[in-house]
C-alpha cells in the first residue's frame, strides 16, 4: 500500500520508489545475488547461516495475554509455555465407564474405581475396523479419583472417601425411590 511504500521510501533516505522493488534474486555460483535499480548485491552464500532461530528468539506479530495473567507473551516460546497448560487440563480430566453401584441395603461398602476402569477399557465388547483390541489406559499411581456429585438421598456423602489407590469407601443410607442414584466419578491425570 502507498503507506507503506512511504515509509520504505524515506527509510533508505533516496526518496526514489523505483529502487523499492528487487528485479532479481537468485544463486549465481557462490553468491546470493539481489538486484534492484541501484544495482547488485552480492551476499557470499557462506556468510548466511541456516535459520537457527529457536522459539525463544521469534516475536509474536501481536504480543498478547493469552492465558488471562496479566503478563503478555511477546515470544512464540511464550505463547507455547502459556497455552501448553491450559490444553493439557482439559485432556487430563475423563469420567471412568460406567460402573454399578449396589444400593439395595444399607450400609457401608467398599469400591475400587481403577479396577473398574481396568476392567472395562482393557477389554471392551467390541472396537471399530482396525482399532486394538484394548484401550489405552493410565496406571493406578497415574490418576487423581473424585467424586464429583453423589445422590445426598441416597448416599452419605459426608462419610465417603477415596483412597490414593482409587479404592471409594461408601455408605448406602437409603435406598432410591426409583432405583436410579446418580453418582458422578471423575479420573484426572497426574
Amino acid at each position: 500500500n502507498a503507506t507503506d511504500i512511504a515509509n520504505h521510501v524515506a527509510a533508505d533516505g533516496d526518496l526514489s520508489s523505483t529502487n523499492e522493488i528487487n528485479t532479481r534474486f537468485e544463486v549465481n555460483g557462490t553468491n546470493l545475488e539481489i538486484e534492484d535499480s541501484n544495482g547488485t548485491l552480492q551476499v557470499p552464500l557462506t556468510d548466511i547461516n541456516t535459520d537457527d532461530q529457536v522459539a525463544s528468539e521469534v516475536n509474536s506479530d501481536s504480543p498478547i495475554d493469552v492465558d488471562g495473567d496479566g503478563n503478555t507473551e511477546a515470544t512464540v516460546e511464550d505463547v507455547i509455555q502459556d497455552i501448553a497448560p491450559i490444553t493439557s487440563k482439559a485432556a487430563r480430566i475423563f469420567y471412568p465407564p460406567s460402573i454399578a453401584i449396589d444400593a439395595s441395603a444399607n450400609g457401608t461398602f467398599s469400591l475400587d474405581l481403577y479396577q473398574e476402569y481396568i476392567n472395562q477399557y482393557g477389554s471392551p465388547t467390541i472396537g471399530s475396523t482396525g482399532a486394538p483390541s484394548a484401550i489405552p489406559t493410565y496406571a493406578r499411581t497415574d490418576l487423581y479419583y473424585y467424586v464429583t456429585y453423589a445422590d445426598p438421598a441416597v448416599f452419605d456423602t459426608g462419610s465417603m472417601s477415596i483412597d490414593a489407590n482409587g479404592n471409594l469407601s461408601y455408605t448406602v443410607q437409603a435406598q432410591p425411590s426409583d432405583y436410579n442414584a446418580l453418582i458422578n466419578v471423575v479420573f484426572v491425570v497426574k
